[in-house]
């Protein structure tokens, strides 16, 4: 059945759901649909993920539950199930909007949020994963490919912290902020147990590697972009210390985006084009050779 045809009025009758007195969509990420449910109790989000996605919906409902049982601030999941070989969930709504979103109607907050921001990131990190992870907590590595072969190798071989809870998809647009406080981390698809450096690498990179717009970025978005990370990395800081030497880390983290994003060049809906991986595997290049890793040159 394709994405537009979907009917969200079955899929919450299948988990029980009977009372919903409005049913919307909203914008959603490219693994999930979202619907915003309204029913006499509160407000809900809907989410329907794509047939064959079973593995990753498991892997988000232990890490929502291990990260709420923390403390953290994540949405708590109110009905699961399986609709026609889509995974579903229903979450409490989030209130406020999201960081990327606030920053950009009050961006004169990015030094106090981006400091919260960073805060929470190094909460998630002082969360044990959960037990039947343990065995996994080296898997996060293998996400640069078979390809890169020599830097999986020095990520092995490199000694590396206590395993924690990674969210590696930590970015504005997963962060929900509301009265200035964060309401709601969500999308823990990727999340995995490891070391937390991997986690904090993969955050650094999508603020201030990633490109954010078709376009030449303006200077003021520019200096938005770093005012935000510097700002998160002296929140991340103040919970759990000096990062130290993270070029290890930052190259795992380009090869990682570079592996990715490959698709968005090819995809016609995308305003992605060959330059702006470039401009990933040019910052990634450079640590590998920083580094004396080989860089096929």
């Amino acid at each position: 059945m394709p994405d537009d045809a979907l009917q969200p009025e079955l899929i919450l009758a299948s988990l029980g759901i009977h009372d919903a007195t409005d049913v919307r969509p909203v914008s959603g990420g490219t693994a999930t649909l979202i619907w915003r449910v309204e029913r006499p109790g509160g407000l809900y989000a809907l989410r329907v993920f794509r047939p064959g996605t079973e593995p990753n919906w498991r892997r988000e409902v232990i890490a929502m539950a291990t990260a709420q049982a923390a403390g953290l601030p994540v949405p708590a999941l109110r009905a699961k199930g399986i609709w026609q070989d889509r995974p579903v969930m229903l979450l409490d709504w989030c209130p406020g909007t999201t960081l990327a979103d606030a920053l950009g109607h009050k961006p004169w907050l990015v030094w106090r949020l981006g400091c919260v921001f960073g805060r929470t990131q190094a909460a998630i990190h002082q969360v044990a994963p959960p037990a039947d992870w343990a065995a996994e907590a080296d898997e996060w590595i293998a996400a640069v490919g078979p390809s890169e072969l020599e830097l999986q190798q020095r990520l092995s071989e490199a000694p590396r912290l206590r395993p924690a809870l990674l969210h590696l998809d930590y970015h504005p647009r997963n962060v929900m902020v509301d009265a200035n406080r964060i309401s709601g981390i969500i999308d823990w698809a990727n999340a995995r147990a490891g070391d937390p450096r991997a986690d904090v690498a993969r955050t650094f990179s999508i603020l201030v590697v990633e490109p954010w717009q078709p376009g030449p970025q303006s200077l003021w978005l520019t200096i938005r972009r770093r005012i935000l990370a510097m700002a998160w990395r002296y929140g991340y800081q103040s919970i759990a210390g000096p990062l130290g030497d993270l070029r290890l880390a930052y190259a795992w983290a380009g090869a990682v985006m570079l592996r990715d994003l490959a698709y968005r060049v090819d995809d016609p809906a995308s305003w992605w084009q060959q330059r702006h991986l470039d401009q990933i595997r040019s910052w990634t290049t450079a640590l590998k050779q920083s580094l004396g890793i080989n860089t096929g040159k």
